[in-house]
């Protein structure tokens, strides 16, 4: 297995502590990590690794808060948008892949939800539920327009959703394109809910004045 590839670094030992630990995480599991392991990671003593992070829940606990908060305030940002919900669907898509593929964290661990069952970490879970009721009602927004095929909302978000989630395997691929990949994928899911597929061009063109909104700047803590 390769090691993960992330469109960006980032400096200092904070970070430097979050970015081992994703990746352990995701290759030894939440209950198969210990902070001796990530301290040995970053080469860093586990009582250094402390000053920085209390335990290893408040290491798991900011990388959600970095990976869910900037999601769901983005998806917040284009459901109040003047503009079409195929147009914010597509938006999401694009600009949701696309954090995913810049961030230098990996986070292919949370889609076993195995560190989410904690109850300590009952807080991403509803945030998790948040951005999937969001992008329900922008598929039933849609449904109601006629500008995507009737059917169960529930479905189709959940196909988008399993996307998304898949989307945080992209790491370990040679093949992931960032330039063009998110805005096939928005594409390829759209095809499939618009009522009339021919009007795509127009719905990508909407969605490229959206992807702006889909950028939130969640401020980091100080090293």
């Amino acid at each position: 297995m390769t090691a993960p590839k992330h469109g960006k670094e980032t400096s200092g030992t904070r970070d430097r502590i979050l970015i081992e630990a994703s990746r352990l995480l995701s290759t030894n599991g939440y209950r198969g990590t210990t902070t001796r392991e990530i301290a040995a990671a970053v080469g860093i003593s586990q009582p250094s690794l402390f000053f920085h992070f209390s335990n290893k829940r408040a290491i798991v606990e900011e990388l959600y808060r970095r990976d869910l908060v900037p999601a769901v305030a983005g998806l917040e940002n284009l459901i109040v948008a003047e503009a079409s919900p195929a147009a914010k669907l597509f938006a999401l898509i694009q600009g949701e892949t696309t954090r995913i593929l810049d961030s230098p964290y990996d986070m292919r661990a949370h889609i076993s939800y195995e560190a989410l069952n904690d109850p300590d970490l009952a807080p991403f879970r509803e945030l998790i539920r948040q951005f999937d009721d969001l992008t329900n009602l922008i598929i039933r927004s849609g449904q109601e327009s006629g500008q995507f095929d009737a059917g169960d909302p529930w479905l189709a978000q959940q196909m988008v959703s399993g996307f998304l989630a898949r989307a945080n395997l992209f790491v370990l691929s040679d093949e992931v394109r960032r330039q063009s990949h998110p805005e096939e994928a928005a594409a390829l899911i759209l095809r499939g809910l618009l009522s009339d597929p021919t009007t795509l061009d127009e719905v990508r063109s909407e969605a490229a004045a959206l992807l702006a909104r889909y950028v939130p700047d969640v401020p980091t803590p100080p090293d």
